[in-house]
């Protein structure tokens, strides 16, 4: 077995492949048609010594959370519709049962709990509302919110003053006026931590016109790692100087291997916190073997395999700058809403080749800041975008947006995993729509497992070519 220790040094593609490859192929569970049970990846892939040590004390988890936030969120809900109580519902319950509607986010409600079918892939005809849980971070994240609390600092325009963040929750309680709350929570989230410093993801993505033809595959192997507020892996808290310097707060590199004409294919992002500095993306095209720096309009395309532009990868991913398609910003709503529970190892969530529904879906009633964006700029691809994010750990759960002429254009969101015991957090499976157009992706992500030892000259841009074969 392949194990993280022989990835140490310059990145190896073969190694890398190998190891994807197992972690889709081998752990005993497809993505598709299969309701056996979710695997706990690095459990299974590290070894004995290097698993411990990403491993902590849930009950700790949970108290350093509670005193982070200065709640646990099953105290912040079952005021609204309390009649919905835990256990199973189908959407033929929306009849009888308003309190469905009350309590769902609307467009989850009128596009997604249906009964199973085209035009959309990714719906649930039937779900099981689950108790709400305290949801956490792993220990050293928590640490350092605690140990950071009120020193991140703001503009008087509610911008990140970089330079102040040193790691953890930015801002774990929010306050101030609606604008600067609402920045804090996207802060929030957009600084989320994933429970390593470092880790592999494989990914494999479907896309769906609205009669259930399939339009793409793509499957890639993306290698990501924290830069600043580095927790668990020396060096700490900085990768290094250019990071520090430079506000590169997160790198990521993606070679694709599917489908055959993007072989080889590698897109490389480098994530800044200076809000008048813009996210950093190239791309390798093998073809041609030349590496291209992408634009500000490129952000806007949409990804392979998905429909959510880049500037929604892993939910919503857009620059907060007062000069690179600004905002306005007002916080629409602090309330309870009915969302995809946080899945576990063990778990049985699963969809279907025939109807492309989701199979033993969970719910549960989270707190949840309701954000709207408006964009200033006309040339951006929307005009407007709504932002349904956690009030307790302040994840993502939904982002929909419409186009400059207000009309629903597209949505994206995840159903989140939580390994217990190491704190990682990660979407699970992550839904993407084209309404105007009818489209359907998703995207599956496999439970991810720590690299060690990943250093930049694993990201430089002249190694992308080393990953074509």
């Amino acid at each position: 077995m392949l194990f993280l220790a022989s990835l140490a040094g310059a990145a190896d593609f073969t190694k890398i492949v190998k190891l994807s490859e197992q972690m889709l192929s081998s752990s005993e569970r497809q993505l598709i048609d299969d309701p056996r049970p979710i695997p706990n990846n690095p459990k299974k892939f590290l070894p004995p010594a290097v698993y411990k040590r990403y491993t902590y004390d849930i009950d700790k988890m949970e108290a350093l959370q509670a005193e982070a936030v200065g709640f646990k969120a099953p105290d912040r809900v079952g005021k609204i519709a309390p009649e919905i109580t835990p256990g199973k519902y189908t959407y033929q319950d929306k009849a009888g049962k308003p309190g469905l509607k009350e309590l769902m986010i609307p467009l989850v409600y009128e596009r997604l709990f249906r009964q199973s079918g085209p035009p959309y892939a990714g719906t649930y005809s039937e779900f099981e509302v689950v108790p709400t849980r305290q949801s956490y971070y792993c220990q050293p994240f928590l640490e350092a919110t605690l140990k950071n609390k009120e020193k991140t600092r703001q503009d008087p325009q509610g911008y990140m003053e970089w330079q102040t963040y040193k790691g953890g929750i930015p801002f774990p309680m929010p306050s101030g006026s609606d604008r600067i709350k609402a920045m804090q929570v996207i802060y929030n989230w957009e600084t989320n931590y994933w429970g390593t410093d470092s880790q592999l993801l494989p990914t494999l993505s479907y896309s769906w016109d609205k009669n259930f033809k399939k339009m793409s595959e793509s499957l890639t192997y993306t290698m990501r790692t924290i830069a600043i507020g580095r927790m668990t892996d020396a060096p700490m808290p900085y990768l290094d100087d250019r990071a520090k310097q430079l506000s590169e707060f997160r790198l990521s590199l993606a070679p694709s291997l599917r489908p055959r004409d993007a072989y080889g294919n590698v897109t490389k992002a480098e994530f800044t916190l200076d809000p008048l500095q813009p996210h950093k993306v190239y791309a390798y095209a093998a073809a041609l073997r030349r590496v291209r720096k992408m634009t500000g309009s490129d952000s806007q395309d949409v990804t392979m395999g998905t429909n959510a532009i880049l500037d929604d990868g892993g939910g919503f991913l857009r620059k907060l700058s007062p000069n690179l398609y600004p905002y306005e910003y007002k916080l629409l709503a602090e309330r309870e809403y009915l969302v995809p529970t946080f899945f576990v190892p063990g778990d049985n969530l699963y969809v279907s080749s025939k109807d492309k529904a989701f199979h033993n879906m969970k719910m549960e009633r989270r707190p949840l800041y309701v954000i709207e964006l408006i964009q200033k700029d006309s040339a951006y691809i929307y005009g407007r975008t709504i932002l349904y994010i956690d009030q307790e750990t302040f994840e993502l759960f939904w982002n929909e947006s419409y186009d400059q002429k207000g009309r629903l254009f597209r949505a994206v969101y995840n159903i989140d995993l939580l390994v217990p015991e190491m704190g990682i957090k990660t979407a699970l499976i992550s839904p993407s729509y084209d309404f105007q157009a009818q489209q359907s992706s998703l995207g599956f992500y496999s439970v991810p497992v720590p690299l060690t030892d990943i250093s930049r000259a694993d990201y430089n841009i002249g190694k992308m070519q080393n990953f074509v074969k």
